[in-house]
């Protein structure tokens, strides 16, 4: 269940689609915003190619870490004032399972947001014969900083 945030800026929606439209890390790995709404952010890799897998083919733990990350941070964003961003400042993540499937799914919610820092929580689902199996669990803390001064 989510819990009910209000937005400190009307246009969070745009600003979360610009986190993953602008990022070109997530670019390059091919992750997508499927949706967001105030607190929360769900992500998607539609399709695990070679590129993301790691010598035995499991997706690399880098990709589960990064789609991880990168959805709490949106998640945290959908909340930040217009005049402030998010960066991490640490992250923990419990890899559960390998990941073996078509696709990989992310859904962050934020769990303490604050002035300063924020704390948001990451899950993170293989897609295999439609089924979603969780295989990742991430706890990441986000510092809001000036837009201006990136501190």
């Amino acid at each position: 269940m989510r819990e009910a945030f209000t937005p400190a800026n009307p246009d969070y929606r745009a600003r979360v689609e610009a986190i993953f439209g602008q990022a070109p890390l997530i670019q390059h790995l091919g992750f997508r915003l499927v949706d967001v709404g105030p607190g929360w952010c769900e992500s998607a890799l539609d399709q695990i190619e070679r590129r993301h897998q790691q010598q035995d083919e499991f997706v690399h733990a880098g990709v589960v870490a990064t789609l991880a990350d990168h959805t709490a941070g949106a998640s945290a964003g959908s909340l930040a004032p217009a005049d402030r961003m998010v960066l991490t400042v640490e992250f923990k993540i419990n890899l559960l399972r390998p990941a073996v499937g078509e696709s990989l799914r992310c859904r962050a919610q934020v769990l303490k947001p604050g002035r300063s820092i924020t704390v948001s929580e990451s899950e993170v689902f293989v897609v295999s014969q439609d089924r979603e199996i969780l295989i990742a669990k991430a706890m990441v803390t986000l510092a809001l900083v000036d837009v201006e001064k990136g501190s």
